[in-house]
Parts: structure tokens; sequence; C-alpha cells
């Protein structure tokens, strides 16, 4: 009996420290807590039904060096784009679907990146102007991403020239 309490608390360790980083923080708590923490926020735009979005929350928001930058430089949210409830951003309200369409988030998984006040950061990648990253990246090629973004690089550097 007590190898079984000892393998469900072993479990329970590993889940909830696998999961810490999704801390269900709504968008409106993440955008508190980003600017009482001076802590940027990385939006992690996601459908239900993205195969990708599933491979970059297992494979790169639960790898443990990805972790471990977020939780110390960021504030982590994710925002559903098919999502009906409310959301209060810049003022004005939202659903997850149309503040996904006002980061210009097309496709999925998409990234976006916001200052400490929730100001939307803008940045260079090939020389345009984007307001979010598309796409499924690799641990290694994000962390070249937090670390653009964490060491304020995107305020006078293109992104293309880092990943």
């Amino acid at each position: 009996m007590r190898i079984i309490a000892g393998l469900i608390a072993v479990f329970l360790i590993a889940f909830s420290s696998s999961v810490s980083l999704y801390s269900q923080l709504s968008f409106n708590d993440a955008l508190a807590k980003a600017k009482s923490e001076d802590k940027m926020i990385i939006v992690d735009v996601y459908t239900d039904w993205c195969g990708w979005c599933k491979k970059m929350d297992a494979e790169v928001y639960g790898n443990s060096v990805i972790k471990e930058i977020v939780e110390e430089y960021f504030i982590f949210v994710k925002l559903d784009a098919e999502g009906t409830g409310s959301i209060t951003y810049n003022g004005k309200n939202y659903t997850g679907e149309s503040l996904a369409a006002y980061f210009e988030a097309t496709g999925y998984p998409t990234t976006v990146f916001l200052e400490p006040d929730g100001k939307l950061i803008e940045f260079k990648y090939d020389t345009h102007k984007m307001k979010n990253i598309p796409g499924y990246f690799s641990v290694k090629d994000f962390k070249k991403i937090l670390k653009y973004f964490k060491d304020g690089k995107y305020k006078d550097s293109d992104l293309s020239k880092v990943v």
C-alpha cells in the first residue's frame, strides 16, 4: 500500500510540474500579473483541433529548459482562437476569436508577445513588420526567440537574423 501511495505522490508531483506553465490564468489576469511583476506576456494562440498546437505544448512548452525561461522572464497565457468568452484588452471587449484576429493569427499555433503593460510588441522578420510568430518551432529555435524578446532585441534587430 505504501508503494502505491508513493507512486501516486511521484506521479502527482511530476504531473503538476509538467503543467505549471499552463496555470490557467485568464487573459485579463495575465495582463494584471504581467504589469505587477513587470514581465512580458507570451500569448499562445491555439485551437483545440490543432495537431501542431498539441505538439508545441508537449515538445516545446513542456520542455524543462523552455519552462524555466518562461517562468522566470514571462507570463504565459493561452488564447483559444475559437473562444467565445469575454476578454477586455486595451479598453475594448473581445472574444478569443476576435482577439486572435486582432493579433493577426491566421494559423495555429501562433505566438504573440506583449509588453508588461499589455502593448502588442511589433518586430521585424526579414525586414517585414510582424505582430506575431506563426507556426511550430523546435526547442532550439524557440529558445532563441525567447532570448530575442527577453533581451529586448526586438527593438532594433531583425528576428530572421536570430532564428
